[in-house]
């Protein structure tokens, strides 16, 4: 029932392309089966017509035949065009699905997921479900549509032969069946292992030095390995599974072949159908027990493929971050009502925790006025980041309200605060791009000048100068060319180029070297008076810098 459930989501997916993609599979199995039905219908007349001396008949009978191939092979290149141009879209629309949904999570999704899942969810199970739309159900598809043309010309010709071909390919078919539970079932658990596997990878390649230093990293390897073991056992159960179907089609193969030439030779010489009837069926036969028996093979292999669609289906159900957290209490139209006077921040009494039984922010209460440069301090998991997180709109509040400019929380879109805040994190993430690149993340449209000079600003453009190729040298992955002082300046040049109202730090600078700090406190007062600035953080030089003290105890 659920494998049905899935395949209704997988056609649903192409929305009004779905017709066209059908047509295309229809057109392009019953056209090549018929250009095989006219190859048998030609041996047929040609025979009967030389078993009665009729050999003027012959070359018509070519003609004829050629004219009606060409005909039919049009219909079926014209299928297959359409069925491989829709098959294509379709992927593409399915991936861009994922993709889409993907950025579009809540913040807590990320949290609480493991990067290797959405890597295996967007190698493995993706790549299944495009083959879906490409191969797997056209190859379940045709052999039905091919047996049905073939067997209309066969049943014709002589139905006792035909009928009793049947029942032996009927057999086949349902020993195939059997398989198909066995099929599923390991599909599911490669799956399941991939996204394992990955997740251990992945693991190894972001905590490579960790990994060489510790036993856990050994540990972690070992594991890798024990996973990839079992991958490889589970895979080898599936190549058992499919070389069994091999080797039962094989050999029903050949039995259907003895069968038919002993009841080929009793029903000629019983006089029941004609030899050109004969060599008819015979040269349909071949092709019809293999797209019959080909029905059987492909069958549990489509059935394995909707296994890996149905976990991209319940990934594309996962609620999506909305618009506004708070639909039911919005009451204006956000920052289109700034008013002037007001603070620029202001909590009120806000609350927020992760579980239920374990409070985090109870009653807390902050005032940041236009320009003005605020610290937020306190013990580790006080909360201080959570506020950071509640200020971003990364989750919503359980408790209280918050307003920005003078707009509540309740009034203002998830992207309307955001634009308003530029952040800069305790570890900043750096694309595998140039400096300049990711400088410009702040602002996809600034030019060269404005990148320097936001660089200039965060106390980062010296450094860049002396790189190999100043501004266009390319930091590496998550920055791993740059210093951790290099990378935090950086993220504070692209703050900078954002040019928003607020910028709201995270220990900045709880990471870095004396010489990297005073840089970068550097920056910090080059912000001052010019922005509202937030910062959360326990080095006392950072607090200093700070107009004023916000402790959450």
């Amino acid at each position: 029932m659920k494998q049905w459930s899935t395949f209704k989501q997988i056609m649903q997916a192409m929305g009004k392309r779905c017709p066209a993609y059908l047509l295309g599979i229809f057109f392009m199995s019953t056209g090549w089966a018929a250009f095989s039905v006219m190859t048998s219908i030609l041996l047929k007349n040609v025979v009967d017509a030389a078993q009665a001396a009729e050999v003027n008949k012959i070359p018509l009978i070519i003609v004829g035949n050629i004219l009606g191939g060409i005909v039919i092979l049009l219909i079926y290149r014209a299928g297959a065009i359409v069925y491989n141009v829709e098959a294509k879209r379709a992927h593409g629309t399915i991936c861009k699905k994922v993709f889409h949904h993907e950025v579009r999570l809540p913040y807590e999704y990320y949290e609480k997921h493991h990067s290797g899942e959405f890597i295996s969810k967007l190698s493995y199970d993706l790549e299944k479900t495009g083959s879906i739309y490409g191969s797997r159900l056209r190859r379940t598809v045709a052999p039905i549509l091919q047996v049905t043309v073939y067997l209309i010309p066969m049943m014709i010709l002589s139905p006792q032969i035909t009928l009793c071909l049947i029942g032996v390919n009927l057999i086949m078919l349902l020993i195939n069946g059997l398989l198909i539970g066995p099929i599923r079932k390991v599909s599911g658990e490669l799956s399941r292992t991939n996204s394992k596997m990955t997740e251990k990878m992945s693991n190894l390649l972001q905590g490579m030095e960790q990994a060489r230093m510790y036993r856990a990293g050994v540990q972690t390897v070992d594991e890798f390995v024990s996973e990839n073991e079992t991958y490889v056992k589970q895979n080898d159960k599936k190549i058992i599974y499919t070389a069994v179907l091999e080797s039962c089609s094989n050999g029903f193969d050949l039995l259907c072949a003895l069968a038919f030439l002993m009841l080929g030779i009793y029903f000629v010489q019983s006089g029941q159908t004609t030899l050109g009837s004969l060599t008819a069926i015979y040269s349909l036969y071949g092709t019809f027990s293999f797209q019959f028996l080909q029905l059987g093979r492909y069958l549990p292999e489509l059935i394995g493929c909707l296994v890996n669609a149905r976990n991209i289906f319940e990934f594309l159900e996962e609620k999506e971050e909305p618009e506004n957290w708070y639909p039911d209490r919005v009451t204006d139209d956000g920052m289109n009502k700034v008013k002037p006077e007001t603070p620029m921040l202001k909590l009120d009494e806000i609350e927020f925790y992760y579980r239920e039984d374990k409070p985090l922010l109870k009653d807390f209460s902050m005032v940041v006025e236009k320009g003005e440069s605020v610290a937020i301090t306190g013990p580790s998991g006080c909360g201080k980041t959570t506020v950071s997180k509640l200020l971003l709109s990364l989750y919503p509040l359980l408790g209280g309200e918050w307003f920005l400019g003078g707009s509540s929380c309740y009034d203002l879109s998830n992207n309307e605060i955001r634009k308003q805040i530029a952040y800069v994190p305790q570890e900043p993430y750096l694309f595998n791009e140039s400096v300049r690149e990711n400088i410009r993340i702040g602002k996809p449209d600034a030019t060269d000048a404005e990148i320097e000079n936001a660089a200039k600003l965060a106390y980062a453009h010296d450094f860049i100068m002396q790189l190999e190729n100043g501004y266009d040298t390319n930091v590496g992955e998550r920055g791993n060319n740059l210093s951790g002082g290099q990378k935090q300046r950086i993220a504070i040049a692209r703050a900078i180029l954002k040019d928003a109202p607020v910028i709201l730090l995270d220990e900045a600078t709880s990471a870095l070297d004396n010489e990297s700090e005073r840089l970068v406190n550097e920056a910090l007062k080059q912000m001052k008076d010019k922005k509202t600035v937030v910062m959360i953080a326990h080095r006392p030089s950072t607090i200093a810098l700070a107009d004023k003290i916000c402790a959450v105890e």
